[in-house]
């Protein structure tokens, strides 16, 4: 089952850099359908005096379900290793811009199974962003002395995008922020590191079942690996990692704090409120995953309705309305095409494809506008990259699939988040994620057969819980799992164009929270609480005083409702580029001289010929009669540096929508700008004819200039319609 909330659980890097965009989502596509096991193991190192702190409750059931479960006696936790945690150098040292003193790093020691006795200590990492006491007007603010412990998502993310993210964000004004890196994930003790990167050979397949399959073996080469290491991974599941939270806290020293989680934090949240609900002294939840998963995986079911509300909220837009009319069908269209006909693309062998091949399935096609509903900022880019993307496969643009294929091959993961897939595996398996996609995937192939064949196979799908149960990854018993029933106060956050945890899951846990409130932001994609940049100043008025009302004025403010872009300005300048660096780099090299000089050349005649006139005018000097050439060659330059600012800044404003858009065009105004080209060139060639008919009326050293400007412009503006810079 394709599961984004592997690797997607916050978006961070959509905006930041393209190949990092590819290659994520290339990696979120291959590595999410891993869903394997482990045999029984166990460590002999001898344990210290079990803590007298109150046992959790909820972990007295069976850890197992049906005839596989066994059943533990109830037990006291021991929740540490150690009453103290140690400081280390933080491991991102270097990687993340601060300053000593804003951020710190500890250890904390822990069991890696509290419910196997003689489990083995493991020592898990903790991030501490200390409060600023400054708002973001940089005016002094007071610190307050609960802090907030932040609880990761994926599961399995690594620690360090949510570091380089959180660190600015204006929760830190008043308050602490800790982030704990949980078990089995970086320097937690990550147990696969090289998940993606070992045998990459064997996990490439050209058929869509196969390449499936050879990822559920991948994830069982991992777990079986790590058993043979002596790694217990039945221990890396939801309320282990809620026990640590409540160890952390007490190696802190820390009576209460708040809680702070979204996407699976969301979950581990919930969790967390079972296992210590004594030490959380108000909680914010956000992009909501039930305790009991609900429809969690039903992601097929969930981007049908993604879709309505696209083209619904397109259809109030009159103009988008009409550039995009019939685009759903035709977006349909072309998922079930290239899954019926799968794109292989060569490229040259390297590590990350050693057959020299790139596959692009359907779930491509289906996953790259999913993936970019996480993040509102991404929204008015939609139907545009909808709509390229449809026509790249309609026209079969073999060479659009060749610049992607070029882009996975420069480098993964630059920018982004990590994730610990091993950790995922494990945690997936015996939280009931990959039984829950297999229960409604008959369901969901009949109501959405496009979308569900997109973003599954079925086979792989219907044994992946099997494949689990195999291998000793049992899922545990779900009774655990149970809603929460809580008095704790609690927001229950959630966007309203959510893609993956919607808001009809928030609403199906309401009823345990007697103090919670449901707070739907309604422009907002995945996690609006880290994303919405009110949002720290209003979850910081709400710890305060979490009795009070839940202030509405950042919910319905924070974000306006997305102005998509329509029509776009088609442009396959980025494609070309990548696909002329997959076929000939040096050839992409002349290119870029190319129009180096040309825009160089033109550059200096648009500033040079009226600083020239400026001169002659202080000289007194009277210039030859050039038939208005001069004129000509400064209108034609200017023209053509006012077209590349022009274009310039159209590409600068759609990467700040997204930088995927860039693969299929600009912003609607780089248009006007576009038309600047073809008008450069007819006044460059008539400056040109101009020269020389005024050859003998100019000086040679004149007339070479004017000349050598007016072919810069020529050259310049042949160099755009062949980059795909004009209008047509």
């Amino acid at each position: 089952m394709l599961n984004f909330l592997n690797i997607k659980s916050e978006r961070l890097m959509l905006r930041s850099n393209l190949p990092t965009l590819i290659i994520t989502l290339y990696s979120a596509l291959l590595l999410s359908h891993t869903a394997l096991a482990q045999e029984d193991a166990t460590s002999t190192e001898d344990l210290p005096a079990a803590s007298t702190e109150q046992a959790d409750p909820s972990t007295t059931a069976a850890v197992g379900s049906g005839p596989e479960a066994v059943a533990p006696s109830p037990v006291e936790f021991e929740w540490l290793r150690s009453d103290q945690p140690d400081t280390i150098v933080c491991p991102f040292r270097g990687q993340i811009d601060y300053e000593p003193g804003e951020i710190e790093c500890g250890l904390i020691k822990v069991p890696e199974n509290r419910e196997v006795e003689g489990s083995r200590t493991i020592e898990l990492h903790y991030v501490r962003i200390v409060a600023t006491g400054k708002n973001h007007e940089d005016d002094d603010v007071e610190i307050r002395d609960d802090p907030v412990i932040y609880l990761t998502g994926g599961p399995g993310v690594t620690v360090d995008g949510y570091v380089n993210r959180l660190k600015d964000h204006r929760i830190i004004a008043q308050r602490d922020l800790y982030i704990l890196e949980q078990r089995g994930i970086g320097s937690s003790g990550d147990f696969c590191p090289f998940f993606s990167t070992r045998n990459v050979a064997e996990h490439i397949h050209p058929d869509r079942e196969t390449a499936d399959r050879a990822l559920i073996n991948q994830a069982e080469d991992c777990i079986r690996g790590a058993i043979e290491r002596g790694v217990d991974v039945t221990g890396y599941n939801t309320f282990e990692n809620a026990r640590d939270v409540r160890a952390m806290r007490m190696a802190l020293g820390l009576e209460q704090w708040n809680v702070w989680g979204i996407s699976y934090g969301s979950v581990l949240g919930q969790a967390y409120m079972k296992v210590d609900p004594g030490g959380i002294r108000a909680a914010i939840i956000d992009a909501i995953v039930p305790l009991d998963l609900g429809e969690l995986m039903r992601i097929a079911h969930w981007h049908n309705a993604n879709l309505d509300r696209l083209f619904a909220a397109c259809a109030e837009q009159p103009e988008c309305a009409r550039v995009y009319d019939g685009l759903r069908n035709r977006y349909m269209n072309a998922i079930e095409t290239v899954q019926t006909s799968p794109i292989t693309v060569e490229v040259e062998a390297s590590e990350l494809f050693p057959q020299g091949e790139v596959h692009f399935f359907s779930n491509f096609i289906a996953g790259l506008p999913f993936s970019l509903m996480y993040e509102q900022e991404t929204h008015p880019a939609l139907p545009a990259i909808l709509d390229g993307l449809t026509r790249a496969v309609e026209s079969d643009d073999d060479r659009f699939f060749r610049g992607l294929a070029q882009a996975m091959t420069m480098g993964i993961g630059e920018g982004g988040f990590g994730i610990s897939m091993g950790m995922a595996t494990s945690l997936r398996c015996q939280d009931g994620y990959q039984d829950s996609a297999a229960a409604f995937a008959e369901q969901d192939a009949q109501t959405y057969p496009t979308l569900f064949n997109a973003f599954n196979h079925p086979a792989p799908v219907a044994e992946a819980p099997q494949r689990c149960r195999e291998i000793g990854l049992v899922p545990r018993d779900m009774t655990a799992y149970s809603p929460v029933q809580t008095e704790l106060p609690v927001i229950v956050a959630n966007g309203r164009w959510d893609p993956i945890t919607p808001v009809e899951l928030a609403e199906t846990i309401m009823p345990g929270f007697e103090n919670g409130e449901l707070v739907v932001f309604p422009h907002a994609g995945h996690g609006p609480t880290r994303s919405i940049e009110c949002a720290g100043d209003w979850m910081n008025d709400w710890y305060d005083d979490p009795s009070q009302p839940v202030g509405r004025e950042c919910v319905e403010e924070g974000e306006q409702a997305a102005a998509f872009v329509a029509p776009y300005f088609k442009s396959t300048t980025m494609i070309d580029a990548l696909a002329l660096m997959n076929e000939d780099e040096d050839r992409l090299k002349a290119h870029g001289a190319w129009l180096g000089a040309s825009a160089g050349l033109t550059l200096l005649a648009a500033l040079f010929l009226p600083l020239a006139w400026v001169g002659r005018r202080f000289n007194k000097h009277q210039l030859e009669p050039g038939g208005g050439s001069r004129l000509l060659v400064f209108l034609s330059a200017g023209i053509a540096v006012t077209w590349l600012v022009g274009l310039g800044l159209a590409a600068r404003a759609t990467s700040e929508i997204t930088e995927t858009m860039l693969l299929f065009g600009m912003v609607p105004w780089a248009q006007w700008f576009a038309w600047l080209g073809p008008l450069s060139l007819v006044l460059a060639i008539t400056a040109l004819i101009q020269t020389w008919r005024s050859r003998d009326r100019i000086r040679l050293g004149s007339r070479i200039g004017l000349l050598v400007s007016a072919l810069a412009v020529i050259s310049l503006s042949v160099a755009g319609q062949v980059w795909s810079l004009w209008p047509f």
